[in-house]
């Protein structure tokens, strides 16, 4: 799951492609503020108005009782340097109900390895990555009495090494929340969940006698082709610029043989979180800036981390 820095790929591309794009719509909407609001019917117009361009960014930092310079990585399931998440994404409204986009996610590590604190060895660990990208559609949310279900159907395109290493084809997601319906306004509440399905050429992959090095015996790998996650979540809005959320994620997968069947693993640890936003109100182009701590709901200090965010929106 590691990209070398030395990589000349097609993520790379994508995202000097996704800056260029950031520019222009910068450009665009530093003009639109210079310009006399005046009515327009024009193609281009409209566009302009109804095109945003989001970019969200989470650093996750020291861990309560870990070593400092290592934080606990939950996709890792273990110690790994410091790292920020990217995910950027370029939407189109196309009337309160409907909206379609793209977007693509990448992580920074912020060092090569970590040193295992008994032994003293260092384990080369998580690099500079990038996701695949993602091409989705907003459908119209479902209204009932005890609340509202909103959907998002997303098409994925194999492009990190990782995925064109393991021959994927294409993947699908469906992302779901159910937001309740509550009396008090300032909080809200629901649950959230993804299902995410990964075809593969093979699903499960046979590597022959010598196919790392001479000698080495043969062997068979079971592709993780479908990950379903989930769990509830609740946010307080205190005034316009403060609020405190928390959420929890439990999550299963598939993989190889066990595509399409009712069999279920246990994916990734069990986890929680609890954070506190800040809501500018001058700044139109920050949505948000904020802190939160994350946990395993099996709780140990050494994997109680620290973070902060942040999000813009142009």
């Amino acid at each position: 799951m590691k990209l070398r820095k030395n990589t000349v790929s097609s993520q790379l591309l994508i995202m000097i492609l996704a800056g260029l794009v950031m520019l222009f719509m910068l450009q665009v909407a530093q003009a639109q503020t210079l310009q006399t609001e005046l009515p327009s019917s024009s193609l281009g117009s409209k566009i302009r108005q109804n095109t945003s361009l989001s970019y969200y960014h989470q650093f996750l930092g020291p861990t309560v009782g870990g070593p400092s310079g290592e934080t606990y990585n939950v996709f890792v399931e273990g110690n790994s340097p410091y790292q920020s998440f990217h995910a950027a994404s370029i939407r189109y409204t196309v009337n309160p109900d409907w909206a379609f986009g793209v977007g693509m996610g990448a992580t920074t590590a912020y060092g090569d390895s970590v040193t295992n604190q008994q032994t003293g060895t260092r384990t080369a660990n998580l690099r500079d990555e990038f996701y695949n990208a993602r091409a989705f559609v907003s459908v119209p949310a479902l209204k009932t009495p005890i609340g509202t279900l909103f959907t998002t159907v997303s098409y994925e395109a194999p492009t990190s090494v990782v995925s064109r290493r393991d021959n994927m084809q294409y993947g699908g997601v469906l992302a779901q929340s159910f937001s309740l319906a509550l009396p008090n306004m300032k909080f809200s509440a629901g649950v959230s969940w993804q299902y995410y399905r990964m075809f593969f050429k093979e699903n499960v992959e046979t590597r022959g006698a010598n196919y790392y090095f001479p000698g080495s015996i043969p062997e068979k790998l079971a592709r993780q082709t479908t990950i379903f996650s989930g769990g509830p979540y609740m946010t307080y809005r205190h005034n316009d610029n403060w609020g405190i959320n928390s959420s929890m994620i439990f999550d299963w997968d598939q993989r190889g043989d066990q595509t399409g069947t009712g069999s279920f693993n246990n994916n990734l640890p069990d986890r929680a979180r609890l954070g506190v936003s800040y809501f500018p109100t001058r700044f139109k182009q920050i949505a948000n800036v904020g802190i939160f701590t994350q946990s395993l709901i099996k709780y140990t200090s050494d994997t109680h981390t620290m973070g902060a965010e942040f999000a813009l929106k142009f």
